[in-house]
């Protein structure tokens, strides 16, 4: 018992039990199963009870205990399933440039873009990267995510991705109470110093063999568009990631419509993220699958894109999650409240669709949605207890900053 700790008189409690009994599909108000004055009990491990104050179980009494006043609401922990955390340098004069009307083809076409943040990744060293992604990572914890997908992607060559993916591993060490899961994205882009072919060549028998041998990354993950991988050249690498024991994840339908969101479903794959561009057969595909279906609003935004239909995805009956997309170059932003502000503004979510999409859902897309995203015995004890007392306030507070409002408590 000495290793338990409870906490009381919660204002609000939201478990998502009632989603994750409807895995994530068409998320009602009731399925918050929101209990008022609420409590819970959790070792540094996993959680043991979950109910309300005053039907605290007697075995509980003498734990230690921490007393929200019903000030406070505890929620599981946010996942932000979609970031590329580990670069170096920024793309502040490609966003004044977009600001002043050029495209995002046309700032890459002068240098920017990806090959910018490709060329000053591969110069850092390992320790540089690991410096700069620290307080990128606790900025991130700070506004209550406990669960980062972290994708490597700006290296382009073996040598950079491996190097990306062991600070990835860097950072699993060092921050143990959060859960990191690390995403292999060497199909970010094509180096510009080899042949399409050649790279190709290297993604598919080097690369993505090491990667498994060493054991640096938990998924892989391809950018599939116009100007970009193929549908060919995309199912050539997830088949051969699937061989590797790998589980897949698709950047796709962003640019351009390319059938890749149908291809994700296809293979089976985690999730399909961005979707600006889905057709109506690539809506009824993920309708019909398990694999989810991420949204990155705040990437729409920050590039004055139109957003993906969400509204069409959740009503048609898919598992929709919602991320920061954090990067340097077309999402600068490390607040997962933020992007559900942006998503019920602009995507025309819920709170009910908003909590599963940064939860459960967000859960599924890392293939960890039966032990995250939902308060329950045996689910692991990272929930976050808030600075505010309705889950609401955390996305009608735009912008919120946590070191004036105070640190989010985590249950780890």
């Amino acid at each position: 018992m000495s290793s338990l700790k409870t906490i009381v008189h919660a204002s609000q409690m939201l478990t998502g039990r009632g989603i994750r009994r409807k895995e994530g599909r068409h998320p009602k108000e009731q399925d918050l199963d929101t209990i008022i004055d609420g409590a819970i009990v959790a070792d540094a491990e996993r959680i043991h009870w979950v109910g309300k104050t005053s039907d605290l179980p007697k075995k509980y009494l003498k734990t230690k205990r921490t007393n929200l006043n019903q000030r406070q609401l505890v929620t599981p922990g946010l996942v932000d399933c979609h970031t590329h955390l580990v670069f170096a340098g920024d793309r502040s004069e490609d966003f004044a440039l977009r600001c002043a009307g050029l495209s995002y083809e046309e700032v890459a076409q002068r240098g920017g873009g990806i090959a910018r943040t490709v060329a000053e990744t591969r110069r850092a060293s390992a320790a540089e990267l690991f410096r700069l992604a620290q307080p990128r990572i606790e900025a991130a914890a700070a506004y209550g995510t406990r669960t980062i997908e972290i994708k490597s992607g700006y290296g382009l060559s073996l040598e950079s991705e491996i190097k990306i993916l062991k600070v990835i591993q860097m950072l699993k060490r060092k921050y143990r109470h959060l859960t990191i899961r690390s995403t292999f994205l060497g199909a970010h882009d094509f180096p510009k110093e080899k042949s399409r072919e050649k790279y190709l060549d290297e993604l598919i028998k080097k690369m993505l063999p090491k990667v498994a041998r060493e054991k640096l990354a938990d998924a892989c993950d391809i950018f599939i568009d116009e100007g970009y991988y193929s549908l060919d050249e995309g199912r050539r690498i997830l088949e051969k990631a699937q061989s590797l024991k790998f589980p897949i994840k698709l950047h796709a339908d962003e640019l351009a419509n390319t059938e890749s969101a149908k291809l994700a479903c296809e293979l089976g794959a985690l999730s399909a993220d961005h979707l600006l561009q889905v057709s109506d057969d690539g809506i009824l595909a993920l309708a019909q699958s398990k694999t989810v279906a991420v949204l990155l609003p705040g990437t729409a935004f920050y590039l004055k894109k139109p957003h993906a239909p969400a509204r069409r995805l959740i009503d048609a009956g898919a598992r929709v999650a919602i991320s920061t997309d954090f990067n340097p170059g077309t999402c600068v932003c490390l607040s997962l409240p933020t992007i559900m502000t942006i998503a019920a503004l602009y995507l025309g979510l819920s709170k009910a669709e908003i909590f599963a999409a940064v939860t459960y859902n967000a859960a599924a897309a890392l293939g960890l949605e039966d032990r995250k995203g939902a308060l329950e015995t045996g689910f692991d004890a990272d929930f976050v207890v808030h600075p505010f007392a309705r889950f609401e306030e955390l996305y009608y507070q735009f912008g919120w900053a946590p070191p004036l409002m105070g640190k989010p408590f985590t249950g780890r």
